[in-house]
């Protein structure tokens, strides 16, 4: 028990045992995540106010400054006047309030905020911060964010410590609210037995002192360690969860590697014909990660590998000899994508490489129809199809495999643990290999795909150019349609994107729509077919197209991102990409990937008036790991694969790109750990601490 906590609660204690906590906002805490003291403890507080750096409102006007970064600034007072109205060109709910302290009076506004109406109240006693703007009635401060720290005659609640530290409202649960739950709780809480191994807890507090330290950080802390999560009770918390994930990694890696695997035999009349399905040469490092996938899948163990690497440099065609390793020695191999596009794409690429032998491939997608999909689930379960491609459709109960051993993932952030448990349940235990068609630092990559074993196609294929890239002003736009215009002079074929389907869509700000885009398209080359695909076309409709503009039918394919992965047309040269501001860097680097995969010169113009810096990074260089590390350090791990598909655990106090290294340490202790053996206490806490961070979902 750590010294001073002479309290009864453990961490694994409900909510409901701490005071004011009953059942109605055991609910409301419940639905943001909260049951137990340690969720409300390890939810760190999103700000900290320094009582030395409060001003008084008279002393704002040598604090703003006109244009440009404004600095926050903060200020406590009493809320005089309360207003709300709808303004009159674009009705929007407009709230103006009155804040007053001893030295003068500042103007507040807020836009389409009506629930302030409802939580604020003249008398109260308010603290805000935020940037100073100059208003029609001298300085204001617009959209400030609050926190209510008195209400009405009741005094205001004494400070004890230089900081005070604020918590996100969680629906009526205020964050002063909050932070009295949090200050009970720390009065009340249990040191727990200290299982972070000694050569990562050395010199950092114990658990409980790291969580006083953040929750009540003493005088002498400093607010930029603070503000960064840079201090050592910080380094306590994510060396805890950095720990727990390595450890659960680890576990799942050591039981893996006692599974026995499907030998796949391998002999020179195999390397031959493999040799004969190739169009060209492998690159040195196709070779070295095919050899890399050849040892696991001869070794006997269950191989789960990620094939990472550039746009451009091949994946796919490792992928398939891998596929026809096992294919061409009586076993099945299916590949899933994300998309049916990406599938049906996949499949015209094996048939041009199987050749005659093209028969012994099929594909399987959802909306087939009835016979169809008869004919194909009968293929697939008397083992007359070696090569499986299909979308999630493969999963499906109704699919019956002769022998599957081995599974290819294209995009994996896309699949879970429960598409691959499904097979298990089938009675087969296949080799995984993971195919990712973004460039990630490994350390990111041991936390999106857990325990897989990684190669890396780090060089492209011999003859691919690099891609002309400009990024243009909308005003300069018709630069853009005069290279359109020179490529389809040539015989070439052109992209465009569009970033969405209706003038407002997933925006907050106009947009020129792919049907504004279809209009101007039309209008500048009338004489040249062009087609359209986007989300919302079926299926079916979505494949003619597509296949159009693939036979060289159609010169023009105006889409949105749905051409960001698989459409493969070597005639496409140039790709025009408009409001180009609306996308994430590494997506811009892979719709750029669709051109330049022949032997023509290609180009890849960006249109947009905003963010030049950012989307300079891709006119820089065209290094997908480089930009994928920019857009990582610009949007976090979360944006940038997308949360919910993409498994990465929920740390709420580890950062994966600040603590790389820490991460490395984590797993290497983890592995020396595991070597010792674990006590029944260490599981007890392992599963905890994977239920807490969600780890059971990695892969």
């Amino acid at each position: 028990m750590s010294a001073g906590s002479l309290a009864y609660l453990p961490l694994s204690s409900k909510l409901t045992a701490l005071r004011g906590i009953g059942p109605a906002y055991a609910t409301i805490l419940a639905e943001a995540g909260f049951e137990t003291v340690r969720d409300l403890l390890w939810s760190l507080p999103y700000r900290y106010v320094d009582r030395g750096s409060l001003l008084k409102i008279a002393e704002l006007d040598r604090w703003h400054r006109p244009g440009g970064d404004r600095e926050i600034v903060t200020v406590m007072g009493t809320l005089k006047d309360l207003r709300q109205s709808t303004t009159r060109v674009q009705r929007m709910n407009l709230t103006e309030a009155l804040l007053e302290d001893a030295s003068g009076v500042l103007r507040l506004v807020w836009f389409n905020q009506p629930y302030l109406g409802r939580l604020l109240k003249v008398g109260d006693r308010l603290l805000v911060f935020g940037a100073l703007s100059l208003g029609r009635h001298g300085l204001e401060m617009r959209g400030p964010a609050l926190e209510v720290m008195g209400r009405g005659n009741t005094p205001e609640e004494p400070w004890v410590q230089r900081y005070l530290p604020l918590y996100r409202k969680l629906g009526p649960i205020t964050g002063r609210i909050r932070s009295r739950f949090v200050q009970d709780a720390l009065g009340k809480v249990h040191a727990p037995d200290d299982w972070l191994p000694i050569e990562l807890a050395k010199g950092l507090p114990d658990q409980i002192s790291a969580l006083r330290m953040l929750h009540q950080p003493p005088d002498e802390a400093d607010a930029r360690d603070l503000e960064a999560r840079s201090t050592p009770a910080h380094v306590r918390l994510a060396t805890e969860e950095l720990f727990a994930f390595a450890m659960g990694v680890s576990l799942r890696r050591a039981g893996r590697m006692k599974r026995r695997g499907i030998v796949v035999p391998t002999n020179p009349e195999l390397r031959e014909k493999l040799r004969a399905f190739l169009p060209f040469h492998l690159t040195g490092a196709q070779r070295r990660a095919f050899k890399e996938i050849v040892e696991d899948l001869t070794s006997g163990r269950v191989m789960h590998r990620l094939l990472q690497g550039d746009v451009g440099s091949g994946k796919t065609l490792v992928a398939f000899l891998a596929m026809a390793m096992v294919a061409e020695t009586s076993g099945q191999a299916a590949l899933l994508a994300p998309t049916e596009v990406l599938a049906r794409q996949h499949a015209t690429t094996f048939a041009r490489l199987l050749g005659e032998e093209a028969s012994r491939m099929q594909l399987l997608l959802g909306p087939m129809k009835a016979a169809e999909k008869r004919e194909a689930l009968a293929r697939i379960a008397r083992g007359e199809a070696r090569y499986i491609i299909g979308t999630h459709a493969i999963f499906q109960e109704a699919v019956s495999f002769d022998r599957l051993q081995l599974v290819v993932v294209d995009e994996q952030h896309r699949f879970g643990v429960k598409q691959r448990e499904s097979l298990k349940e089938k009675g087969m235990d296949p080799h995984w290999l993971v195919m990712s068609a973004t460039p990630i630092p490994r350390s990111l990559a041991l936390a999106v795909f857990g325990d897989l074993e990684q190669s890396v196609l780090d060089e492209l294929p011999p003859g691919r150019q690099p891609i002309d890239t400009r990024l243009l002003e909308p005003d300069a736009a018709e630069r853009a349609w005069d290279a359109v215009a020179r490529e389809l002079a040539k015989g070439h074929q052109a992209y465009v994107v569009s970033p969405a389907i209706d003038p407002m869509d997933e925006a907050k700000v106009p947009l020129r729509d792919i049907q504004a885009m279809e209009a101007l398209l039309r209008a500048r080359f009338p004489e040249v077919p062009l087609e359209v695909v986007h989300g919302r076309l079926k299926a079916d409709e979505m494949a003619i197209r597509m296949g159009r503009f693939v036979s060289g039918e159609v010169k023009i394919l105006l889409a949105t991102t749905v051409i960001e992965v698989g459409v493969d047309v070597a005639n496409a040269t140039v790709m025009v990409v408009d409001h180009a501001e609306r996308f994430g860097l590494s997506q811009l680097h892979q719709l750029r990937g669709r051109v330049g995969r022949g032997s023509a010169r290609s180009h890849f113009l960006m249109i947009s008036g905003a963010e030049t810096e950012r989307l300079r990074a891709l006119v820089e260089t065209q290094d997908g790991f480089r930009i994928a590390q920019k857009d990582l350090e610009l949007r976090g791990p979360g944006e940038f694969f997308g949360t919910r598909q993409s498994g990465i655990p929920q740390f709420q106090v580890a950062d994966l790109l600040r603590d790389r290294k820490l991460l490395g340490t984590c797993r290497d202790v983890a592995e020396t750990t595991l070597a010792r053996g674990l006590s029944e206490g260490q599981l007890v806490w392992l599963r905890q601490e994977q239920a807490r961070l969600k780890l059971a979902e990695i892969s």
